[in-house]
């Protein structure tokens, strides 16, 4: 039931039923007292009517009590360590899965999902499961597995009066039952409410230089507001409909008390019972209805944990990029056979029936107009996104049946959105190559022109960046993108605008730095200046997802159109 409802493991289901049966335990002998106080009654009443001494030991008492609290101890504090710990390491183990099925998941899912849609996924919905199995789920179960054991054992005092006790307890699990269905998917809608707000504020935080400098500040803040305030009858929408279930639910067990306490004065009067017996059932359904009561309170926390588990299960859901081959490429030519890609199911296509080949030792530039697909092609040669027709190899093996993981040993990749992390220089070009030497470093850094501005900070190569590296420059963040390619150095080099935010000056120094670290190397490279590539071996030229040209640049400006008209419009 756990692992369908929470999505946990095995090992965390094992722990919560063996907190829900020390739960149980701790409630059964709770309930001992119950029958101290019976057996004490029935002396009672029997001094009373005989008009003896009543004789009860007071040592045995106080044996029998000492014992109970003892093992109501030990039995509470299993459970206690049980069910937080587990639900402590459950909540650590979930959140490195997610994280790392994140890792081995195509680029096609992360593009469909915001950056705070993930983060509140990892963090905040494995929370609400941390606690629901803390909480709600132990006690639940254990609840419900000691008023079980109970009920069946006063069925042995005494019959109606166990079916009197029982009879509202199917009726109260029904209206508990259908807490979920009235009111889940509003949950759902307001969960979805939030995660839009929680995107918005994130969006507004990281333009608010933008919206500060346009003077549309205040427009955003009051749509943002707006959205805040429509989400407030959605929260109370949620509230009533649980509230129905859960209000409903809690008065039947109330009214059970009374139904025990009716019935079993109409038992007492005729005779069927004795006063005793009364008393005793009538403890008994105070503590049976009292824990449920509770549960029935942290049904609302139930659905939360509920939807929380959906949203995880749809990532560890999700089809994983795979390959069975073992990497084995002969040489590193890339060739595109027809290839056709589009990124949503059924829409348009971005590429259609491309064929190229970018062969080993040489410079393969792409060239075309924005959106004629020049970046989709560099993604899918590294299986970054997996083309829908036609073939993609890498030294004559397809890259759809090798492990994304090993296909990525292949390449050095240097994009146009550079990520960089809050870290030192030193550790953000480490990254491409973790077993690299601190000189190797440095060399890749001097090769990628990073070392004049880095001799400027204050600590040098160890000078902690910003997030994102927002002290730099555009410029200054390409290049040691760029120097973690160097440092990596595999046989395939993809540059998608690698020199688009560096001055003329520092683009010749690296263009002359990536000749000599990439001689013998499969280059494939976009630049929209095309002066940068006219001595590239190869040049393909891309119109609206087809290649219209494919040759030298002296072969396209006599063969291609396309290619003559940007390379005359750019010398203009």
């Amino acid at each position: 039931m756990l692992k369908k409802f929470l999505n946990v493991s095995k090992n965390t289901r094992r722990a919560i039923y063996k907190a829900s049966a020390w739960l149980a335990i701790f409630q059964l002998v709770a309930i001992l007292p119950l029958f101290m106080i019976y057996s004490s009654l029935l002396k009672m009443f029997e001094a009373y009517s005989q008009g003896g001494k009543i004789d009860i030991s007071l040592v045995l008492c106080i044996i029998l009590g000492t014992v109970i609290v003892l093992v109501l101890y030990f039995a509470y504090r299993k459970m206690y360590k049980m069910k937080y710990i587990n639900a402590a390491a459950e909540n650590l183990s979930m959140r490195m899965d997610v994280a790392d099925k994140l890792r081995r998941l195509p680029e096609s899912f992360l593009s469909k999902h915001d950056l705070s849609d993930l983060t509140s996924t990892i963090m905040d919905d494995i929370g609400v499961i941390e606690g629901a199995l803390a909480n709600q789920v132990t006690e639940f179960l254990g609840s419900l597995l000691g008023i079980l054991v109970a009920v069946c054992a006063l069925f042995f005092v005494n019959v109606k009066m166990a079916l009197a006790l029982f009879s509202v307890l199917p009726v109260a699990a029904i209206a508990m039952a259908l807490c979920d269905p009235i009111s889940g998917k509003t949950h759902l809608k307001n969960r979805n409410a939030k995660l839009a707000i929680s995107e918005q504020i994130q969006e507004y935080l990281e333009n608010i230089k933008v919206l500060k400098s346009s003077g549309n500040i205040k427009d955003y803040q009051k749509r943002l507001s707006g959205k805040m305030k429509r989400l407030v009858p959605r929260l109370v929408l949620f509230e009533f409909l649980a509230g129905m279930s859960i209000s409903t639910a809690y008065n039947l067990l109330r009214l059970g008390i009374g139904i025990v306490a009716i019935t079993g004065a109409n038992l007492l009067i005729k005779g069927e019972i004795t006063a005793s017996v009364y008393i005793i059932f009538m403890l008994a359904s105070v503590w049976i209805y009292e824990p449920l009561s509770y549960t029935c309170e942290y049904l609302g926390a139930v659905i939360a944990s509920k939807v929380a588990a959906n949203r995880i299960r749809n990532i560890m859901d999700y089809p994983e990029q795979e390959g069975k081959e073992k990497l084995a490429p002969q040489g590193y030519d890339i060739d595109f056979k027809n290839v056709g890609f589009s990124y949503k199911e059924g829409g348009d296509k971005v590429l259609s029936e491309v064929s190229f080949t970018a062969k080993q030792g040489e410079y393969t530039a792409l060239v075309g107009a924005s959106g004629s697909g020049k970046s989709t092609i560099c993604r899918l040669a590294a299986q970054l996104w997996d083309n829908d027709s036609g073939e993609i190899l890498v030294g004559g093996q397809n890259v759809k049946t090798v492990p994304p993981e090993e296909l990525f040993k292949l390449y050095s990749i240097v994009f146009q959105d550079v990520t960089l992390f809050n870290d030192t220089i030193y550790n953000n070009i480490l990254i491409g190559n973790k077993k690299a030497s601190r000189e190797q470093v440095l060399a890749a850094a001097e090769y990628a022109q990073c070392m004049p501005f880095i001799e400027k900070l204050p600590e040098g190569i160890d000078t902690v960046l910003g997030e994102n590296g927002h002290t730099l420059s555009g410029g200054e963040r390409q290049r040691l993108s760029i120097a973690r390619a160097f440092l990596k150095d595999a046989p395939i080099v993809l540059l998608d605008e690698s020199t688009a935010s560096i001055d003329p000056e520092t683009e010749t120094k690296i263009q002359s730095a990536i000749e000599k670290l990439t001689k013998d190397r499969t280059v494939l490279m976009i630049a929209h200046r095309l002066r940068s590539i006219v001595n590239c071996d190869r040049i393909i030229v891309l119109e609206q997802g087809r290649v219209v040209g494919n040759g030298s640049h002296e072969e396209l400006m006599e063969s291609c159109p396309v290619y003559k008209k940007l390379y005359t419009l750019q010398s203009e």
